[in-house]
């Protein structure tokens, strides 16, 4: 009996126990249920994942090109200026070597005139240095018009100009005394023709005075009065000595203009010279022919009223 009752006992008691594992068991199927249903979301949460993350490195690596890019971009504009700005230099500096070469060129060329001229200038400085010892005026005044100057020292340009100013005078001089010589003969062109030849050579010398003064005459007595008045001023603006050649060409002078009938002029001259050269050896000349001007320009106002 007691077995028997053991037994009921522990039949009731093993119901109890396995109840549990069922539980654990149908809980454990419920659990992979839930685990097989959502195994399915799991695997699209995971590959949207693994997009994500796909696509994240994609844009990260195309990012890196477009910077790789660039950077390479850079530096060939960086390059390719820097190549340009060191050709502009070499072209800039060419262009300066090129003008600086063609400089020396011309210098060298002038050097070489300048020396060229130098020497021929020595030979030309010779050859007047024998011209103006030896008394050959043409020969020195032609080697004169020839010589250039600038090529000496002043020293060497003043000796020179000496000298052919000297053998200048000395020719001048020369063709004055023929003039003078023609003009006593009364060949009065020729004798006008060499005081020509005699300024031509020298225009200084203390013949000047006496040249302009025999020039003066000299058409005086051709009776071209035009030029005669010429010569007689530039004689009386030269020459100072209160002589008889003075006395003479102030009268002459005033009867020159006579002749050209500038009646007023004259009359001007005449009184004018009476005022500064009371001891005029023709004062008595000129002061009559200033009554016979004013008498002849009475006459003309008479006529010109009737």
């Amino acid at each position: 009996m007691v077995e028997n009752k053991e037994n009921k006992e522990n039949i009731q008691e093993q119901p109890k126990r396995d109840k549990p594992q069922i539980d654990d068991i149908k809980e454990m199927r419920r659990l992979m249920t839930h685990i097989m249903n959502n195994q399915g979301s799991l695997n699209s949460e995971i590959k949207d994942i693994n997009r994500k993350i796909n696509t994240k490195e994609q844009n990260q690596a195309t990012r890196y090109f477009v910077t790789f890019i660039m950077l390479g971009i850079v530096i060939i504009l960086s390059f390719f200026f820097y190549f340009r700005s060191q050709a502009a230099n070499y072209a800039n500096q060419s262009r300066i070597r090129e003008e600086h070469n063609k400089y020396l060129e011309k210098e060298v060329a002038e050097l070489k005139d300048k020396i060229f001229s130098m020497e021929n200038n020595d030979i030309k400085a010779y050859n007047l240095y024998l011209a103006l010892k030896e008394g050959d005026p043409d020969n020195a005044f032609k080697l004169y018009g020839e010589f250039n100057l600038s090529a000496l020292s002043r020293l060497e340009r003043t000796i020179i100009d000496n000298e052919t100013s000297m053998i200048k005078q000395k020719a001048a001089l020369k063709k004055y005394d023929e003039g003078e010589t023609l003009f006593k003969r009364k060949s009065y062109e020729a004798a006008i023709d060499r005081f020509k030849e005699s300024l031509d050579i020298s225009s200084t010398g203390d013949h000047i005075s006496n040249l302009f003064y025999l020039t003066a005459l000299s058409y005086y007595r051709m009776k071209d009065y035009n030029k005669a008045a010429i010569a007689f001023e530039r004689f009386l603006f030269i020459y100072t000595k209160k002589d008889l050649p003075k006395d003479r060409s102030e009268l002459l002078l005033g009867v020159c203009y006579e002749k050209m009938n500038q009646l007023e002029r004259a009359k001007n001259f005449y009184e004018q010279s009476m005022r500064e050269n009371r001891h005029n050896r023709f004062f008595p000349t000129i002061r009559d022919r200033v009554k016979n001007i004013e008498k002849k320009m009475e006459k003309m106002k008479d006529s010109n009223v009737d």
